[in-house]
């Protein structure tokens, strides 16, 4: 199945903004307690709601502000995009029947790591602000442009060279063996972490990637602490550093696995430019 990405990093521009609308029901509110756990009788206990100064039930805070995930998660920056950080204050309740409005907007591009800063509010029928906050977020690789069949004006120019840009790397081992001399150092300042890599199927294998005081170091085998550990084929492995397959889409469809701090892998590109 194919995914189209949202907006890269490159691509997205201050100001921009999105938002999604939802009437909160008393199944929301059940379903809610049901999934997180919370039966508070504020919440689920009318008689008893009726004793507090709000006079009736209410929903949970989690629940209007889980509508901001359709925003970051499908519009914007859309598909592909994880939240690094969520901040919210809660200024009113929300009742039975009202409709929210979730919005973000983007206030900040943040070109060290590649991340947005987002304003966060949520809104009521009435135009009654009942919440508002802050999120980062990292947004989705940009997605490689597939050539047309006239391919572009460098191309024309020169054929030979077109062939050599798309020459691609056929081996695993070769991949690892490359990754030193393609190495980006200035991309390094400051990072001490170790990139381990299991690679399943034919010819595949365990390789760590130390990139330490600016230097990089690739060892075959496991390594005993490493930051991020990424689990793929070596056909997937091949497919993203020639460019063929996009990471996040193997992210996404799980022909690509993480774990520990997943926040780095976006770092590779820059690092290893294959």
């Amino acid at each position: 199945m194919d995914f189209k990405l949202g907006k890269s990093y490159h691509e997205l521009v201050i100001g921009e903004e999105a938002s999604f609308t939802k009437t909160i029901t008393e199944t929301d509110v059940y379903l809610f307690a049901g999934i997180s756990g919370d039966f508070n009788p504020m919440h689920v206990n009318e008689e008893f709601a009726k004793r507090t100064p709000f006079k009736t039930r209410i929903a949970h805070g989690g629940l209007p502000q889980s509508l901001i995930a359709p925003v970051l998660g499908m519009k914007l920056p859309g598909l592909g995009t994880i939240a690094v950080e969520i901040s919210c204050r809660f200024k009113a309740p929300v009742f039975f029947g009202d409709t929210i409005t979730a919005s973000a907007r983007i206030v900040e591009k943040i070109e060290k790591k590649q991340w947005v800063r987002m304003a966060l509010s949520w809104t009521n029928q009435h135009g009654t602000s009942i919440a508002e906050g802050e999120a980062v977020v990292m947004p989705p690789p940009k997605t490689p442009q597939p050539l047309t069949d006239e391919g572009d004006a460098t191309d024309r120019r020169n054929p030979t060279e077109k062939e050599d840009k798309r020459m691609a790397l056929t081996s695993v081992k070769e991949v690892f063996g490359k990754m030193p001399e393609v190495f980006n150092a200035n991309a390094a300042k400051g990072l001490n972490v170790v990139f381990q890599y299991v690679i399943t199927g034919d010819n595949g294998g365990s390789w760590n990637v130390v990139v330490k005081d600016g230097a990089c170091q690739v060892n075959e085998g496991a390594h005993a602490s490493p930051s991020v550990t990424l689990t793929m084929s070596g056909d997937t492995w091949l497919g993203i550093v020639n460019k063929q397959t996009n990471g996040m889409q193997a992210f996404m469809t799980g022909k690509l696995k993480a774990s520990g701090d997943i926040m780095l892998a976006q770092r590779i590109e820059q690092l290893f430019p294959l």
